[in-house]
This record gives structure tokens, sequence and C-alpha cells, in this order.
């Protein structure tokens, strides 16, 4: 036989979280039914993700039957388990959270402060059952695609997964994804979400469920107005976080409290970005102007009648105002149920990049963009396997403690470098040998990964 070698670093990650915490025996064991070796393809998938994320139809031709057995599969499953066991999890995708959800409050791992947001992940082909056109975080316009949303805490353990059409807004998104997350939440605990959930019903529906929020109130110049004037009769509070300084008047109205911002650094990123892209816009427009000029057409569109010839007027003015600059830039209004310190309201809305950086990892650090299932229940268990997997490096991160790698496509790096020889010699037993330790690896794995050396080499030689 050829000697293999694999990585073993994820197969480490997932045994590691498996052991401390009875991960997939807790999820995975009670649904199974008749299904065979449902448990070890939600390892083999979450291990796919891990590694070189490679289509599932390809899994069996990468991956040797030696890491099949390292993940505790007794023989080789076809393709068509693979596909069927992430059907059966998408089938039981509301248990599944409901099992996690209970798992991860049995560990007292579920922060009284939870983080929300919404994001979407488009499709190649277009018969996907929960493809729908709308506003696409991808820049794919013209493809189909769904809506998930997730909540995550202060110590990064995310806790919520909800999945919908791709047409649905945040702010309807938002009902579904609080009923979720209420679950592991206590009375008096807060939420943080952005402005698109920001309505009075969805506010009102948390307070319902005898919880606090924090959000962001929408940009609109009417509304802000009022508050800018506030904010210039009344005394400031100054603030410093990060070196940077903010002025914040608090204001109550209707049982809840607006923090009204002020920021001169931020004034003048916001004003400098937005100089830089009416630049671009003159730069990209300065085309047509010389179209215009030459009396040429701008654009031909095709109608029943015939062409539809558009042509361009120029109207000059005497000075050229920036139309993306508001006036309203350098402000910025959170509201909350919560009557208390700015710097602790402030400090706490800037930890909503915990929830973003959750989602920027499902969608690139373990590649869930874009989806290639058309069946409901097998694009639902395809974004839990994806959920589940950064669950599990943020489950062995905080094991950790002080690891020293934190980035998810940094990690997988150090994880796929660690590595398992079998070696098979001609006139003896086979053996294993462990290559690739690093440092970085120690911090996160720790003394788990010694598990897989050959103990019996020490009496061969």
């Amino acid at each position: 036989m050829k000697n293999v070698t694999f990585s073993i670093g994820s197969v480490a990650l997932i045994d590691k979280v498996n052991v401390s915490f009875g991960f997939f025996d807790f999820l995975f064991d009670g649904i199974k039914g008749k299904a065979k070796d449902l448990k070890e393809c939600a390892k083999l998938h979450v291990y796919n993700r891990l590694t070189d994320c490679v289509p599932v139809n390809h899994i069996l031709d990468v991956y040797p039957e030696e890491l099949l057995k390292q993940l505790g599969f007794r023989k080789k499953p076809s393709e068509r388990d693979l596909y069927r066991n992430i059907e059966r999890i998408g089938n039981k995708f509301l248990f599944v959270i409901e099992k996690y959800q209970h798992l991860i409050r049995k560990y007292n791992l579920v922060s009284k402060e939870q983080f929300l947001d919404f994001s979407s992940s488009y499709f190649e082909g277009s018969k996907a059952e929960l493809g729908k056109l709308g506003y696409s975080r991808d820049s794919q316009p013209g493809k189909k695609q769904l809506t998930f949303g997730v909540a995550t805490g202060t110590n990064k353990i995310p806790t919520a997964l909800t999945i919908q059409k791709g047409n649905v807004q945040d702010k309807k998104h938002f009902r579904f994804m609080l009923k979720t997350a209420s679950a592991v939440l206590k009375e008096g605990d807060l939420v943080v979400f952005d402005c698109g959930a920001n309505t009075k019903k969805n506010k009102a529906d948390v307070r319902k469920k005898n919880l606090h929020y924090l959000t962001l109130r929408a940009k609109k110049r009417k509304s802000y107005a009022y508050y800018m004037r506030l904010f210039k009769e009344q005394a400031k509070e100054t603030i410093e976080i990060n070196g940077v300084i903010y002025r914040c008047v608090k204001v109550s109205e209707d049982n809840e409290t607006k923090y009204i911002f002020f920021s001169e650094k931020l004034k003048k990123e916001q004003i400098r970005k937005r100089e830089k892209k009416f630049m671009k816009e003159l730069e990209k427009n300065d085309k047509k102007l010389a179209k215009v000029k030459k009396g040429k057409s701008l654009e031909t569109y095709v109608s029943s009648e015939g062409y539809i010839v558009t042509k361009g007027s120029l109207q000059k003015t005497m000075k050229l105002r920036n139309p993306f600059i508001t006036g309203l830039e350098g402000f910025f209004i959170l509201e909350s149920s919560l009557d208390t310190e700015p710097e602790h309201i402030l400090r706490l809305y800037k930890e909503k990049d915990k929830a973003e950086k959750l989602i920027r990892d499902m969608k690139e650090g373990t590649e869930l963009r874009p989806i290639r299932h058309w069946s409901k229940s097998t694009i639902r268990g395809t974004l839990l396997i994806v959920f589940l997997t950064n669950a599990i490096i943020n489950l062995t991160l905080y094991l950790a403690r002080n690891p020293l790698v934190k980035n998810v496509k940094l990690l997988k790096k150090y994880l796929n470098n660690l590595t398992l020889t079998v070696i098979y010699p001609r006139n003896a037993f086979k053996f294993t040998v462990l290559s690739n330790i690093s440092e970085e690896i120690k911090s996160i794995l720790g003394d788990f990964i010694l598990r897989y050396e050959d103990k019996s080499l020490k009496l061969r030689w």
C-alpha cells in the first residue's frame, strides 16, 4: 500500500470540542434514526469546511480512507450517503438549533449581550427553493439568493441561526431571529442590532419578551435635523474611545433613551470618502458629457414600436455641489431601552462587529458562497454545517484562552499544515508520523494534539 498524508489539524479541532462538550454526540445521536453514519458525515462535512471546501461530489475523491477512520467511519460512505445526510440535517434544522442552544446554555456560554446581524448568499443556478431576487450584499444582483441571520455573544460564541428567502427584508427577518435568539436569553438581557431592523414594532416585541434593545437610528435628514438641533442646544458629555473623541447628548422620549453622538474625526472621514465617491462619479460621467457635446445618443433601447434613443443636454451651474454630502456627517443616534452611561452604550454598540465578523467568517473563511444546492432541506443543512463549523472554531478559541491565531482563514492554514502520515512498510506493521506542530497550533490545541502521535514507535526502536 502507498503511504498517505492528510491534514489532522481539523480532526483535532473537531475531536477537542467533542471531548470537551460532547458536541456531535449531543447534537446528532438523537436524530439519526435509520441513517447510517449521520454523526460521522456531519464531522466530515465540517472537516471539509475547515480544509479544502470541495463540492460534496468530490469529497470522497479528495480525502483518503485513513482520514475517514479518524472521523469514526467503519466503512467508506457513498456519495449518496453524504448528500442524504446533509438533507437529513436540514430536515432537522430547528431541532438541531434547539439542541445546540441547550448545549451552550448547559455550559454557561450564553452572554447576556447578544449581537444580531443579517446577510445573504447567492445561488449558482435558478431553481433553488429558497432563492429569490433581493438586495445582494455579495454584489451579485442578477442571481437568486437567500437571507440568513446570526446571533453571537460578547464571548464570540454563536447562539442562533435563521434562514429566510432572498427577498425578506431585515425588519421582517428580525422577528424570526428574535424568536430563535430569545430561547437562550434571560429576562433583562440585551439584544443589539443595526438600523435595518429598527422599527417600532420590533422594539416593542423585544420589550414584550422582557429584554432590552440597543440599535442605530436610520440616517434621515428630517428626523436627524430635530436631534441635531437638540445636540447644539444642550450640554454635552465628552467620551474618548480608542483615541477617538465623541461628544454626546442624551434625550429621553417615550420610554426610550436616545444617545446623540458627534465625532469630528468621523465627520472628516465620511466627507473624505464621499468626496472620493463624487470624483469617481464625475470621471465616469465625463464620458457621457463628451457624447452630449457632440450631439450623440447616450443609450438605445428596443421597444415594441421601435428603438428608443436617449440624448442628453448640459445644464451648467455656477458651483457644482457634491450630492453625496448630506450635512449629517459625523452624527449618529443610538436608541435603547436602557438609560445608562453614554460611554457604556457606545462601547456595547461597537462590539456589534462580532456578529459582522461571524458572517464574514461564514462567507469567506468557511466559503459559504456560492450555494450550489436546490432543495430547501439541503440548503438548510449546508448553512447549518457552516454555522456549526464556525461555532466549533469559536468554542476552541474560547477554550484556548490566549490563542496566537484568531482569524479563521489564517487558522485554517495552520490546521492544514499539521499533518499525519500513515506509513505502510513492506515487511512491517504500519505506523504514523505527526508533523508540523507549530507554536500557533500549540496555543490553540495544547497537549490534545499528542493523542495523534504513534505511541508504538518508542517500543519499536
